[in-house]
């Protein structure tokens, strides 16, 4: 049992102990009270007793008093005294002299009580009733009398300690299991969980586990991406190193082809380049770190510029990017970062985008406020099962094999987190008459109408 187990039984425990002193220390004043100052007792039982012998001696007279408590239950005199005017029992008990006397002076006095009565029989004989309050514990019939004192505290400090040790162990043993799960986790045992050990609960220890879970998960799946990123760059930075490596090796062998393999070592070293670049931006925008200042910025003169720049490329292949907007947005935020994204976006549907076919880019104003950039080409599309996995850092879908584009699958990875990063939001989907459209979403800035 770890530390947390015996603080919650020993305080639990505790204040049950205070707890049922506390009470059983209010009954037992509460019960001096009813016995009160004048030495018989004032409480329900002796009322009870009083009440059915003052009934036997009117009816019965006094034999029918002692057959009545000769057949007690228990076959044993009762606490309740019936004193005659010599002051004797009728069943021949001790009579307490203190308390009778007491008794006779609160009569005298005109006291009044029902546990307290003096009854003329029948036969003209007068008779003190009440019960000592030395023995009102004994005043009810047998089976009706509790343990001992001694006894009782017994029971209740041993039930005490059950139902205390079983709280303690119901609230520890859920974080018993957290602890257990986390040491594994720790130890590189990814697909821990602890919801299958918790059961059924329903409480706040239920809502901890489930929380321990879905960070199991979602840990498993950073370490599962950081494994197969840095299996990706090892891939990426692979290639160009080794086809440099061959330019310098046919360069010793040829002298005479010198030029040319300068201009594919400048090509390669170009493309480490850019690809360190791109993944340099990558990590900064995933780990929140970036060197740009907000600034208020025209998001539609930002695209007017990239779509002049495309334009040049896009005309070498016999396409071209068209632009429409219906407002204009003035937005605040990280200028390089908007440009990155939005290029890679225009540039990614131009190299999947149907040879003389246009890129079409959008501006408009949502009903909602929103501001929506759309853009889309008419190329092949991607595949249902692709269209959130290409976000992912150095993927790589099917089409740009038979497309034979070029790329390192980083362009819409880094746009996804820079749109991100301006509390936007970007999907991809197929349109229904071919090709693919992306959606990019920001909250409501400053707009006005086109005229």
């Amino acid at each position: 049992m770890g530390r947390l187990f015996w603080k919650i039984f020993f305080g639990f425990w505790l204040t049950l102990v205070v707890t049922g002193a506390g009470v059983g220390g209010a009954v037992y004043l509460h019960n001096q009270i009813l016995r009160g100052d004048d030495g018989f007792s004032t409480d329900r039982r002796a009322e009870f007793l009083v009440g059915i012998a003052t009934n036997a001696l009117q009816f019965g007279d006094e034999a029918g008093a002692q057959a009545l408590f000769r057949q007690w239950p228990g076959n044993r005199p009762t606490s309740v005294m019936i004193v005659d005017a010599n002051g004797h029992d009728i069943l021949g008990k001790a009579v307490p002299q203190k308390a009778l006397q007491r008794a006779i002076k609160t009569l005298r006095n005109g006291g009044t009580s029902t546990s307290l009565r003096q009854v003329t029989t029948a036969s003209g004989k007068q008779f003190t009733l009440f019960v000592p309050a030395a023995n009102v514990d004994i005043a009810a019939p047998l089976r009706y009398r509790l343990p001992p004192p001694e006894i009782q505290i017994l029971i209740a400090l041993f039930a005490s300690l059950l139902f205390s040790a079983a709280f303690a162990s119901y609230l520890s043993r859920p974080i018993r299991h957290l602890r257990h799960a986390s040491q594994r986790l720790a130890d590189g045992q990814l697909d821990t969980r602890v919801g299958p050990q918790l059961g059924k609960r329903n409480d706040e220890m239920a809502d901890l586990g489930q929380d321990f879970d879905y960070m199991a998960t979602r840990l498993q799946t950073l370490l599962n991406a950081q494994r197969q990123l840095l299996h990706d760059v090892s891939h990426e930075l692979r290639s160009p190193v080794a086809r440099m490596r061959l330019a310098v090796g046919l360069a010793q062998q040829q002298p005479e082809k010198l030029d040319a393999v300068l201009n594919r070592i400048e090509h390669e070293t170009e493309r480490l380049d850019e690809l360190l670049g791109q993944m340099l931006t990558l990590s900064r925008l995933e780990s929140g770190i970036t060197a740009e200042t907000q600034e208020k910025l025209s998001l539609n003169e930002l695209l007017e510029e990239i779509v002049q720049d495309v334009n040049f490329e896009a005309l070498a292949v016999g396409s071209h990017i068209s632009y429409q907007a219906d407002t204009e947005v003035v937005m605040s935020g990280h200028y390089e970062l908007l440009r990155r994204a939005f290029e890679n976006v225009i540039r990614n549907a131009l190299k999947y985008n149907t040879q003389g076919a246009a890129v079409e880019v959008s501006v408009r104003s949502e009903d909602s406020g929103n501001i929506l950039v759309e853009v889309r080409d008419h190329g092949p599309g991607l595949a249902e099962n692709e269209l959130d996995a290409v976000f992912q850092p150095f993927y790589r879908v099917s089409a740009m094999d038979k497309a034979g584009t070029a790329g390192y699958g980083l362009g819409l990875a880094i746009a996804k987190r820079a749109i991100e990063r301006h509390q936007g939001t970007i999907n991809l989907s197929n349109c229904a008459d071919g090709g693919l459209c992306v959606r990019i979403r920001f909250h409501a800035t400053e707009t006005s109408s086109v005229s």
